[in-house]
């Protein structure tokens, strides 16, 4: 079962851009997202969370392109957040997205995912004041959008990132957080994406409007470090790309980072703290200013297409023996937790007992496609891996295409099926709900989506 729909504006029409930011920090007390504790209440703000807002009109069609500084951005948040736009602005629910940074050091929007028994209060009071600011964010950015233009550049950034799933050298899968000895490691199981994207927006005299930064790594060096909020290092890698334009506001989108993180195993210890993450986003940032200082030439903004559709997907379900073998858990453990990097099993005996029962065969997950010249954005409601990703850019080599995760919803892990088989923290039913195999499947359709959308806009595909 599937729907789609898309929108697409005339070449030749002027696009009219504007961007706005707003502070969406959670108070002390706020229950951060992306840790499992037992005690997971903000003690105060490191540095603000943003939420970013671009809008791109075109011939009476508008886009909204909202970018949040949070561990993921759940359906229910989505939905309010466009209600909001579409109610302050008129522009359509439909035509606005909505992506996740990842930080792990943000409120706690899925409200632990069913892993914990937190008092979500603060979450519910923080979301309803963010999603009016959001709102209010793109009101500014549809009344100050002007005729633009838009540069892209593009390269790798090295030594950044890291395929997380290691083979240990008995066969078996170890993650690199848990300090496998490097000479008992054969490799890791997978691939990166060190690439840099970067659209970079200017009026007709040349003069900054703002930028989206593109790069594929999970906000994961700080998970709530010192229990301060923090954007992890997409605050300092955003920050210098908005000094360099002049102070605009940079709108984050992360990639197919659900395999991929910034921990060498080669090195040991675990690489946390405010410094490490200062280390990685001043490399990114730097990276992404110098593309920009690189690419001169103005471009113009001529093709701007959408497209939206809904998938299908089949999902695990919890049997009996497994929903009594977590009740077992439960009732002998003292309800303690205490994991900064994966989850404990009684977090995952917790999970199964609430929203682990109550899964269903069938989930609709809704794709988004946003296409600006050549760049294409594949907005996906996973952590998705990065082979998805670079099977996808393979696949249109005329395109520079990326997916956005997690964006438009929120669904946990979408490993491939080899790593199911593999096994490995992602595929553990918990972190991922879906069927082996529901990725490659998702992701052809994904690609014929696509093509179709390419082949009417009338776009040589090579």
């Amino acid at each position: 079962m599937s729907d789609s729909s898309s929108a697409r504006q005339a070449i030749g029409a002027t696009t009219r851009v504007g961007f706005a930011q707003a502070d969406i920090s959670c108070p002390p007390g706020t229950p951060l997202g992306g840790n499992a504790r037992t005690d997971k209440a903000a003690r105060g703000v490191h540095d603000p969370l943003h939420a970013t807002v671009a809008v791109i009109a075109r011939e009476g069609h508008h886009h909204v392109m909202v970018g949040l500084d949070l561990l993921s951005a759940p359906s229910p948040l989505v939905d309010a957040i466009a209600s909001a736009v579409e109610s302050s602005t008129g522009i359509p629910a439909s035509c606005v997205v909505v992506s996740a940074t990842h930080t792990h050091s943000g409120p706690d929007v899925g409200q632990g995912h069913g892993m914990d028994r937190h008092d979500y209060t603060m979450v519910d009071e923080w979301e309803r004041a963010a999603v009016s600011s959001i709102a209010a964010c793109t009101v500014a950015a549809q009344r100050d959008a002007v005729p633009a233009g838009m540069r892209v550049t593009s390269g790798e950034v090295p030594g950044l990132s890291f395929n997380r799933r290691l083979i240990h050298r008995d066969g078996s899968t170890r993650m690199n957080w848990e300090g496998v000895p490097p000479d008992d490691v054969l490799g890791a199981r997978g691939p990166i994406d060190p690439s840099l994207l970067v659209l970079a927006f200017h009026d007709d005299a040349g003069a900054p409007l703002g930028a989206v930064v593109h790069f594929t790594l999970h906000p994961a060096i700080l998970v709530g470090h010192e229990w301060l909020v923090s954007a992890d290092y997409v605050a300092e890698a955003s920050e210098l790309v908005s000094q360099a334009l002049g102070d605009r506001p940079v709108l984050f989108l992360n990639g197919a980072l659900g395999n991929i993180n910034h921990l060498d195993f080669r090195q040991r210890g675990r690489a946390i703290g405010f410094s490490e993450s200062a280390r990685v986003g001043t490399a990114l940032g730097g990276a992404a200013v110098e593309a920009i200082s690189a690419s001169s030439d103005p471009t113009g903004l001529d093709v701007v297409s959408f497209r939206a559709f809904t998938v299908t997907l089949e999902q695990r379900t919890v049997g009996r023996e497994q929903l009594e073998a977590a009740q077992a858990l439960l009732a002998s453990s003292s309800g303690d937790v205490e994991a900064l990097d994966g989850i404990p099993p009684e977090a995952y005996a917790q999970w199964t007992v609430t929203a682990g029962r109550r899964l269903t065969p069938l989930l609709d997950v809704r794709i988004a496609i946003l296409r600006l010249e050549n760049v294409v954005l594949v907005y996906v409601p996973f952590e998705v891996f990065v082979e998805f990703g670079l099977l996808l850019r393979d696949a249109f080599p005329g395109q520079l295409v990326k997916v956005v995760s997690p964006a438009n919803g929120y669904f946990g892990y979408l490993p491939t099926a080899v790593a199911f088989a593999e096994g490995g923290y992602e595929p553990t039913l918990g972190t991922s709900t879906i069927s082996p195999g529901e990725g490659e499947r998702l992701f052809h359709r994904i690609g014929t989506e696509l093509r179709c959308m390419l082949d009417e806009e009338g776009v040589a595909q090579r």
